[in-house]
C-alpha cells in the first residue's frame, strides 16, 4: 500500500513537471517570436530612416530651391533656380547677337534675319563702332540684340536704361538715329529713339528708360539696340542700366543680373 503510494506521487511528480516543461517551453518560444518580430520592425525602420535621408524631408526639399520665384510663362526656367539665385544650366551673362547696323533711320526697328557674330555680355559698354574686342569679325558698324534672363531679387518697380555715348570728328552735320526696344517674358515693355546731337567733338549721350513692376525671380529678355553711322565716326557704345527697388539711382547692370543658357 505504501509501494503504491509513493509510485503515486512520482508519478503525479513527474506529470507536474512535463506541463512545467511545455509552458516554459511554449512561453520561450512566444519570447522567442516577439523578438524575431521585434528585429524585423527594426530593420524596415532603419530603411525607412535611410529613405527618408535619401529623399529628404519636405522642409529640406523646400530649402534646396528658389520658392520665391513667380510663374512668369517660363516655370520650367523657374522651377531649375538654385538656392545661390543662380539657375541650373544657366550662365552668367546674356547672349549679344550682333548684326549689321540699319542703313536709314526709317529702318532702326527692323531685327536683320542675319547676324555677323556673337558674344556674352555682362554688363558695361558695347563697342558698337569696334566689336571685334569682343571677338566679331566686322569692321562696319554694328547692332546688338540681347537675349537672356534677368534676374530680380526684390519686388517693386525695375527701371532698365539704354545709354548710347558716341563721339565723332567736327565734320559732321546729320544727327544719327538710336532705338532701344526692350521685351520682358515675350512682352514688349517699350520701344524709343531719338537722335545723339552732332558734332561730338566731344562725347555725347541720349538714353532711354523704361520700367516694369515686377516679383523676384527669372525674367526672359530680350533687347534691341541699334544706330545708325554717322559720319567721321570715332567711337560709339551702348550700355544697359538697372535701378531696382533697392538702387537710389540708375547703374550699369551686373553679370550676376543676367543669365543665358549654356551648354
Amino acid at each position: 500500500m505504501m509501494q503504491r503510494k509513493s509510485i503515486g506521487a512520482l508519478a503525479l511528480g513527474i506529470a507536474i513537471a512535463a506541463l512545467s516543461f511545455v509552458q516554459g517551453s511554449g512561453f520561450a518560444l512566444a519570447q522567442d517570436k516577439q523578438a524575431a518580430t521585434q528585429q524585423q520592425l527594426d530593420r524596415i525602420e532603419q530603411k525607412l530612416d535611410s529613405l527618408i535621408e535619401r529623399l529628404g524631408t519636405p522642409g529640406q526639399q523646400s530649402s534646396n530651391r528658389n520658392d520665391s520665384l513667380p510663374a512668369t510663362g517660363n516655370d520650367g526656367a523657374n522651377k531649375q533656380a538654385s538656392a545661390e539665385g543662380g539657375a541650373q544650366g544657366y550662365k552668367r551673362g546674356a547672349l549679344a547677337i550682333a548684326r549689321v547696323a540699319p542703313a536709314e533711320k526709317a529702318k532702326l526697328s527692323e531685327i536683320p534675319a542675319d547676324s555677323v557674330g556673337s558674344f556674352v555680355y555682362s554688363g558695361g559698354a558695347i563697342p558698337l563702332s569696334e566689336l571685334s574686342r569682343s571677338g566679331v569679325l566686322y569692321t562696319g558698324l554694328t547692332s546688338v540684340e540681347l537675349q537672356g534672363w534677368l534676374k530680380v531679387t526684390e519686388p517693386g518697380r525695375t527701371q532698365l536704361a539704354v545709354e548710347y555715348r558716341a563721339t565723332t570728328g567736327s565734320n559732321v552735320f546729320t544727327n544719327p538715329g538710336c532705338i532701344a526696344s526692350l521685351w520682358l517674358e515675350d512682352r514688349s515693355i517699350g520701344s524709343q529713339h531719338g537722335e545723339i546731337p552732332m558734332p561730338a567733338k566731344e562725347q555725347k549721350t541720349v538714353s532711354f528708360i523704361f520700367g516694369a513692376d515686377l516679383q523676384p525671380g527669372l525674367y526672359k529678355l530680350r533687347a534691341w539696340l541699334a544706330c545708325t553711322e554717322p559720319r567721321d565716326l570715332r567711337v560709339l557704345n551702348a550700355q544697359l542700366l538697372i535701378k531696382t527697388p533697392a538702387d537710389m539711382n540708375l547703374r550699369m547692370i551686373d553679370s550676376s543680373e543676367l543669365l543665358h543658357q549654356g551648354s
